[in-house]
């Protein structure tokens, strides 16, 4: 009976150390206090002793606010779950003066007044029986969990959890290992059907990856669910947990709950947003076909190329998404606040920053594309280098030297420069090669000439016609400049022909006796042999002598 009376005393002093506390509210309290007064009006302050809200204070007694006796009556919930010598039994309800009290012993837990039963629109008998219900039910619930038969029970339900886990991640690894073999068989089947007039709509490999990627995405969307799923149960079912589950529970929800709503009052501007990319899409995939029909030909517009298809596909492709996110950026969430305004400032001035270099390139390009200063396969120069183009992009061209080495080259440095195309007129109209020989004065030009248009037509590479030609290109002071002219329409072999032209050279005039020389020591030339291989020295040739003249006196 003492230890039945301490409990009371102690009771008690936690009741007046909650009212010292927990003051009423007044009117000059600030603007947060008004709003959870009017808030509190509506919905009243929730009586939560373990961690689940059992009924809601809405109306003041006297001096003690509502939220005042939510927390006392709170305080004194969980004093009764603490008494060992508690009974649901004892609770009673008591109609005292006009109010109507539930009580343990002498304790009052709570009493229902008018202006309770005015605040909830209820009879006052209804309000109470419901408080004494959900308080028995709550801490019958309480004392039954945290008994040992209620532990055991409990860690044997966690126990079944996990299992049920296990055996859940199985089934959803089977099934997703079902599904990507289904996606693998319809590859041939179902998703080659989806065609208009036999025009393949979205092609089969982008439908198989976007359902590779849905079923993968769908696969661990379940895992987390079904783990947090789990936790949350084996958590609420342990008492030393209960509380922090329903926090854990009431974090994951708010967001959850808040993306929703928001998600809700997106989906107008989100079908708004997918109309115009649905139609961008249709429209590019348009000009991506009028694209490929020209450049196979198919399509032929008078004064357009065909390699101008593809930059011209490019710039049109940009311009469509471009006004396309214009349209799209005021139905975004958020792009009308100023963090988003900020972020899109910030990239657009580190794009501008950071890519001068990057748009003289592209502009460069565009402009080597439409100027049609060289192809693919091209043998051009550029500077001192000389070689194939093997990859022409907007930004930089490849070409590769007749050393085999490959040169990237920047458009922009392309653009400032000089082009020599090699190959543009050698198909047609031919290239020519050319290269000089001196010849002294003692040679006649004639047979000089005859000579190196023999050995132009002997090498390989050199067209008969136009014939070769020979332009005497300077008249020096020891020796004549001749200028041997050949057509080729092989401009990827230049290096090669001009070596065997060389070759074709040395071999004509070593076998007509003709020496390939400039005479700077003409003085010194009498009685010196002749500057020929020696195997094309004639038999009955006789290295001169020294000639000397006697003046006779």
């Amino acid at each position: 009976m003492q230890k039945t009376t301490g409990i009371k005393i102690r009771i008690f002093s936690m009741t007046l150390l909650a009212i010292t506390l927990f003051p009423s509210l007044s009117v000059a309290q600030d603007s947060k206090v008004r709003t959870d007064s009017i808030k509190a009006e509506f919905n009243g302050y929730p009586v939560n002793p373990f961690g689940r809200t059992l009924f809601s204070i809405k109306a003041r007694i006297g001096p003690y606010s509502a939220e005042n006796r939510a927390k006392t009556i709170t305080e004194i919930i969980r004093a009764l779950a603490a008494d060992p010598f508690f009974k649901t039994d004892s609770l009673l309800i008591i109609h005292e003066e006009g109010d109507i009290n539930i009580v343990f012993g002498s304790q009052v837990i709570t009493s229902v007044t008018p202006a309770d039963s005015k605040a909830e629109s209820k009879p006052a008998d209804l309000i109470a029986f419901e408080r004494h219900k959900q308080i028995s039910g709550a801490l019958q619930q309480h004392i039954e969990q945290n008994s040992e038969a209620g532990l055991f029970k409990s860690v044997i339900y966690s126990g079944i959890i996990l299992v049920l886990l296990i055996i859940f991640i199985f089934l959803v690894n089977k099934l997703h290992k079902f599904f990507d073999k289904k996606i693998l068989e319809a590859k041939s089947g179902l998703l080659s059907k989806i065609k208009i007039r036999d025009y393949q709509v979205i092609p089969v490999q982008r439908q198989m990856r976007f359902l590779h990627i849905l079923n993968v995405a769908a696969k661990y969307v379940l895992i987390v669910l079904m783990f947090f799923t789990a936790l949350w149960l084996t958590s609420y079912l342990l008492p030393w947990t209960k509380v922090y589950s329903l926090i854990f529970l009431r974090f994951i929800l708010t967001p959850i709950r808040n993306f929703l709503d928001a998600l809700w009052q997106f989906i107008p501007n989100l079908l708004t947003i997918m109309v115009i990319v649905f139609i961008t899409t249709m429209v590019i995939r348009l000009f991506r076909f009028l694209k490929t029909e020209i450049e196979k030909g198919a399509i032929k517009l008078g004064g357009f190329y065909p390699e101008w298809a593809l930059p011209v596909f490019n710039i049109i492709r940009f311009l469509i998404w471009a006004f396309s996110i214009i349209m799209i950026y005021p139905y975004l969430p958020g792009s009308d606040s100023r963090i988003f305004q900020g972020v899109s400032v910030f990239i657009g001035l580190l794009f501008s920053l950071t890519s001068a270099s990057i748009l003289g390139n592209l502009v460069a390009g565009f402009s080597l594309t439409f100027t049609r200063a060289f192809q693919l396969g091209d043998r051009i120069k550029v500077g001192d280098n000389v070689g194939d183009v093997v990859e022409k992009t907007m930004a930089v061209t490849k070409i590769r030297t007749i050393k085999n080495e490959i040169i990237t080259i920047p458009n922009s440095k392309i653009s400032a420069s000089e082009v020599i195309n090699y190959t543009t007129l050698a198909l047609e109209a031919g290239l020519i090669l050319h290269t000089t020989v001196t010849i002294g004065y003692d040679a006649p030009w004639r047979q000089v000439h005859q000579l190196l248009i023999d050995a132009a037509k002997a090498t390989s590479n050199i067209i008969q016609s136009p014939l070769p030609f020979v332009l005497q290109t300077s008249l020096d002071d020891f020796y004549v400049s001749y200028q041997v002219n050949a057509y080729t329409r092989d401009a990827s072999k230049i290096a090669q022909t001009l070596s065997d032209l060389h070759r074709n050279i040395q071999e004509s005039f070593n076998n007509s006796g003709v020496e390939i020389m400039s005479p700077h020591y003409r003085a010194l030339r009498e009685g010196n042999k002749i500057a020929i291989p020696d195997d094309h020295i004639p038999k009955e040739y006789t290295q001169p002598a020294f000639g000397v003249n006697l003046k006779k006196e």
